[in-house]
This record gives C-alpha cells, structure tokens and sequence, in this order.
C-alpha cells in the first residue's frame, strides 16, 4: 500500500509514543507533530480506514498489527538512516543528525525511503537488482 509522508510521519509518531507509555492520545500526537487536534483526528480516520491504527472515541489510539508492523519498519529505518550520515561528513550533532534524517525521511518518497533503508551498510543504494 503507497503511503504519503503524512502517514508515515503519524505512524512513525504513534509507534514511538506507543513505546513511551501504555497509551497513545490523540493529544500526544498532536504535540509531538505539532499539528492541531482536529487534523489528527482527520489522519486518524484515514489510517482507520488504511487498517493501520483504531482508535475509541475520546479515548486511546492503537495500531493495528498491520500498522505496528510499518511503524517498526519505519523506525529502523530511520536509526538506518542516522548511521548513514555521519559518513557524509557534516559535522552534525547527534541531535542535529536525528532532526535531518528524519527531514530527509519525511521528503523521501516511501519507495525511496524504503530502498535507501534496505541497502546493506557500505552498500551503493543503486547496486540492488530491480
């Protein structure tokens, strides 16, 4: 399923708020994205219907297996990414590396992101066979 940036910004969110403590509002999400309550509850709906998370009214947001699945895959993906850029050189803080590889994630297409996060380390992103 071709999800937008969007999606993936929320999932990545709920799963590390999920890791944070026993439940998810849809408060939390709002601070931590800094996005108001009613477009995460309008995001909510969509990932509800994607099968992604559920979520009760006034109440806890959960992702589904599915859901908990690509927020995981998504996570490492992101440390992946981290690691990958010291070797560019940049001389960013450990703080500032987070802030940009989850800059880049967030611009990458998935495919992109997916593909990038896969290469094994050392390994050029273009050497995988189609």
């Amino acid at each position: 399923m071709e999800l937008s940036r969007a999606h993936l910004r929320y999932l990545l969110t709920i799963g590390q708020l999920a890791r944070e403590g026993p439940s998810v509002s849809s408060v939390q999400v709002a601070r931590a994205l800094r996005v108001s309550r009613p477009s995460v509850a309008r995001m909510l709906d969509v990932l509800a219907e994607k099968e992604l998370v559920t979520k009760e009214h006034y109440g806890k947001i959960q992702l589904t297996d599915t859901g908990a699945a690509l927020a995981r895959e998504l996570a490492a993906g992101l440390r992946d990414l981290e690691r990958r850029l010291p070797a560019l050189e940049l001389d960013l803080s450990p703080e500032e590396t987070a802030a940009a590889a989850g800059a880049l994630a967030a611009a990458l297409p998935e495919r992109c992101f997916r593909r990038l996060c896969t290469a094994g380390p050392g390994e050029a992103v273009g050497s995988a066979e189609p």
